[in-house]
């Protein structure tokens, strides 16, 4: 797809350039014509800078504060260009008003608070879930978009999952009426896992002092340490011992007593089958849950479980036993896997568990497929790139709808995008359930063991 001229001449600011920054420098220029000169990353340290030099783009080493995030982004953009925050600890609700007061587009990859907005003691405050209604209540029509959490997780799942959904229906014998929870009830769908393998390794054994992860080590430090979230389904008994529920929005997802590295459920994905993964809580158990919610005049009729369930990389798995021994305490290091990668795939999908069986549908990632397809990529990060370059393409079509996320988009202008990035995207049927067949509630999926993950 080919934008218009004013559209490619358009500043973009990336914030945040440690692994997705670099990974997306390359599609915007190659599938949104973006003009080299006009990208611009900011980045609080000097990690990217030689991925900046490489790629030909300017790089600017200053962490954005609460203090001067305005002043710095006013001297680089112009009503009209783009804002893409792919950081940590800058606020996403600080940049998003400060984009619509000045005309600028804006998408990011989560729903980021400033340093030290996970550790408020009003534990609701803390979650994804109300971080999302904060965001959405900033919606409003005729305003410059604003894409929230729309990266590969959230973000293009949610346009996986509705694929996937369309395919399943069409083997069960199902239309679609426009009414994405109501093909899922048609369709007998008890519970949506996002279901995620990373499978990338390293040659050599990691380093005990040093956290190792695929993507970022902060933001994933921080998902381990938040209460496990998940979009509570109308099939649940009742909730988990210690889960509270939200008082404000929707209400669609719960949040747990146990923390998401504590967190194990059991899971299935091709490949590999059965798997033990972690509850990570994330945008999509609530924006899915909400999604696929029908309701009956102001009644609650019918919605599945969703939630996010990840079994990460090795050197992740090694560092994060490392980690729980020590109490939790921060690191003394952490690092960022990617030119060290040797083998391996990502393998991100939606696990739907139905009536009638299940089905995993998403993408087959490898390594060596990512490196193919773009430089300064890996599996996670091109998924990562897909779902982001898929957005903007939507965002480029309607410029201003105000603050959205995946779940208004039209999937398959994402999709079409994004597919050439993803490798295989199969659909798997399986017969495995986690104990007794017809026991769809989330007890069942819960490890009871939680040690030595």
């Amino acid at each position: 797809m080919s934008f218009p001229q004013p559209v490619r001449d358009r500043r973009v600011v990336i914030i945040g350039f440690g692994l997705v920054g670099p990974a997306i420098v390359p599609l915007l220029i190659k599938d949104l014509g973006i003009k080299r000169e006009k990208i611009l990353a900011i980045s609080a340290n000097e990690d990217g800078s030689q991925d900046a030099t490489r790629l030909g783009i300017k790089f600017l080493c200053l962490p954005l504060t609460r203090q001067n995030y305005g002043s710095v982004l006013a001297d680089k953009l112009t009503s009209g260009d783009w804002l893409i925050n792919v950081s940590v600890d800058v606020s996403s609700l600080a940049l998003i008003d400060w984009a619509q007061e000045n005309g600028i587009h804006y998408l990011d990859t989560c729903i980021e608070p400033w340093a030290g907005g996970y550790e408020s003691s009003d534990v609701a405050s803390t979650t994804n879930y109300d971080l999302r209604r904060q965001a959405l209540d900033k919606a409003a029509a005729g305003k410059p978009t604003a894409i929230i959490a729309h990266g590969a997780n959230p973000g293009l799942i949610t346009h996986i999952a509705k694929e996937g959904l369309l395919k399943i229906a069409a083997i069960l014998g199902h239309e679609f009426s426009g009414h994405w929870g109501e093909l899922a009830e048609r369709c007998g769908v008890r519970v949506v896992q996002i279901a995620e393998k990373d499978s990338q390794q390293t040659a050599g054994s990691p380093n005990t002092n040093t956290f190792f992860n695929t993507w970022s080590v902060t933001g994933f430090l921080a998902e381990l340490d938040q209460r496990a979230e998940i979009g509570w389904g109308t099939h649940e008994a009742g909730m988990p011992a210690g889960a509270a529920e939200h008082e404000l929005g929707d209400r669609s997802a719960i949040y747990l007593e146990s923390r998401g590295c504590e967190t194990v459920v059991k899971s299935w994905v091709p490949g590999a089958g059965p798997v033990t993964a972690l509850a990570i809580p994330h945008h999509e158990a609530s924006s899915l849950a909400s999604l696929f919610s029908v309701h009956h005049g102001t009644a609650l009729r019918y919605r599945p479980t969703v939630y996010y369930a990840y079994d990460p990389a090795p050197a992740a798995q090694a560092s994060i036993s490392t980690w729980k021994e020590r109490g939790r305490q921060r690191p003394e290091r952490g690092r960022v896997l990617r030119d060290e990668l040797t083998s391996g795939s990502d393998d991100l999908g939606v696990l739907f568990l139905t009536t009638s069986g299940g089905f995993w549908y998403g993408s087959r990632l490898s390594l060596s497929q990512a490196r193919r397809l773009a430089p300064c990529n890996t599996a996670t990060s091109l998924q990562v790139a897909a779902g982001i370059i898929g957005a903007l393409t939507w965002l480029g079509l309607h410029p201003e709808a105000g603050v959205v996320e995946a779940e208004n988009i039209d999937h398959q202008v994402v999709m079409n995008i994004a597919r050439p990035y993803l490798g295989e995207l199969e659909l798997h049927a399986t017969h495995w359930m986690p104990g007794e067949q017809d026991n769809f509630r989330f007890e069942a999926f819960v490890e009871k063991n939680m040690e030595g993950m």
